[in-house]
């Protein structure tokens, strides 16, 4: 049998095969689901799809020994469809017992 770098490492040949199999396997496994579950998705859902098949991803990502899971990047908010109207410009009336000496000018009127 042809001795692999990693029997060189100290790990047996068995064993790494088994880890690249089980490494492929994994990636095999994302890759079908990903086929399967964008054939079935609304193009108007793919972002929502792909952000979900990321978050599978990077669980998976932290089975590895060597990786880290991280969260995905969030959608951006889509704006809202509509913006409500400004709201109408309201006006005080100062109500006085006895009148006022001369015009009364307000900070606003100006």
């Amino acid at each position: 049998m042809i001795a692999f770098a990693p029997a060189a490492a100290g790990v047996p040949v068995w064993l790494a095969v088994c880890a690249l199999g089980a490494l492929f396997g994994m990636m095999a496994l994302v890759g079908v689901f990903a086929v399967l579950i964008l054939r079935r998705a609304d193009e108007r859902d793919f972002p929502q799809v792909l952000l979900g098949l990321s978050h599978v991803i990077s669980a998976l990502c932290g089975m590895l020994p060597w990786g880290k899971p991280t969260p995905p990047p969030a959608l951006p908010e889509q704006a809202a469809p509509g913006t409500e109207p400004a709201p109408p410009a309201t006006s005080v009336v100062l109500v006085r017992a006895e009148p006022a000496a001369g015009p009364v000018v307000l900070p606003g009127d100006q």
